[in-house]
């Protein structure tokens, strides 16, 4: 009779302990314990940070690499989350980290994110990424690809419609001369004096 209670312990013990994770569910290069996702110190850049962690994951660990920025929406996906390590990176605070700066004004504790400093651009080195406005981070961007992508399709398009106008043009005035020589050619090809009437009667 003395085991009952051990083993309802034990059983309690296993039902509330966290569940283990496969180890096909753990991003490459991280390290995963539980639903605590490590991927700190490990040289990760945007090229290289995983594209998704686990959906169960409640702690993410990215401290000490090379991360400028972001993706967006990466920590969202993530609804369990309770805790993200994102210190010691050359952030980037330009239009790009303005997805982490939306995260990080959720968020209901700021403690744990007063080391988030920016390492560039020059006019924002050393300042605070949570207390720095949308603004700010917007006017930081300079006109990248995307903008000249959008730059360049605009000028197309306006070349598009400049040719469109120009052969319109074109076609018109080409039927304007076919007009005038078919009543050219009927004029030349029209009897000069009228038959008069009765000519050609018995």
């Amino acid at each position: 009779m003395g085991s009952g209670p051990r083993g309802a312990l034990s059983l309690l013990l296993l039902l509330l302990a966290p569940p283990s994770r496969p180890a096909g569910g753990c991003p490459t290069p991280c390290g995963c314990a539980g639903t605590r996702v490590d991927c700190g110190r490990r040289g990760l850049t945007w090229a290289t940070l995983p594209a998704a962690f686990p959906p169960d994951t409640t702690e993410l660990v990215l401290t000490g690499n090379n991360l400028t920025a972001l993706p967006q929406g990466l920590l969202d996906a993530l609804p369990v989350l309770r805790a993200a390590h994102l210190g010691a990176n050359p952030w980037r605070c330009d239009c790009h980290l303005v997805p982490l700066r939306a995260w990080l004004a959720g968020r209901p504790e700021r403690a744990p994110y007063r080391d988030l400093r920016c390492a560039a651009p020059p006019a924002l080195r050393g300042r605070l990424l949570p207390y720095l406005a949308e603004d700010e981070l917007r006017a930081a961007c300079a006109p990248g690809a995307l903008c000249w992508g959008a730059l360049g399709a605009q000028l197309l398009l306006l070349g598009l419609g400049l040719l469109h106008a120009l052969l319109l043009g074109l076609l018109l005035c080409r039927l304007r001369r076919l007009r005038a020589r078919a009543a050219h050619s009927s004029w030349l090809t029209a009897p000069l004096v009228a038959e008069p009437a009765g000519v050609g009667e018995s």
